[in-house]
């Protein structure tokens, strides 16, 4: 696979083919989050679980896209409305999971490129 943000290629397309690409300067970065919760919780703890992660997340002016199943929480956090994700950002989400009494463990990724990368 060809590296988008290699600075060969980056030297050779003007701004506006690097905007469209979102490459260079217009990168966005994301990072994964897969969190396990107990088995033991109350049935409409995970719906409150969930309500809360998708609150706490928009308060960063940021969105998460994944799926919710089986005990587990597992997408990506993403930019939107061009509001970065910083990896103060990842720090923040990471710990206020980690906080929760209805989640076990919580993985989350580095940052990474959200349209150039195999997550």
């Amino acid at each position: 696979m060809i590296n988008a943000n290699s600075r060969q290629r980056l030297k050779r397309l003007k701004p506006r083919q690097r905007k469209k690409l979102r490459v260079g300067e217009f990168q966005e970065l994301g990072f994964t989050v897969i969190a396990n919760l107990k088995e033991d919780a109350a049935a409409g703890a995970h719906d409150g679980l969930l309500d809360a992660w998708l609150d706490a997340v928009e308060q960063h002016g940021v969105s998460f896209g994944g799926h919710f199943s089986d005990g587990q929480l597992d997408g990506i956090v993403f930019p939107i409305n061009g509001v970065a994700v910083t990896a103060e950002m990842r720090n923040a989400l990471n710990t206020w999971l980690q906080a929760r009494a209805e989640v076990s463990d919580v993985e989350c990724s580095e940052l990474l490129d959200v349209w150039h990368s195999a997550w």
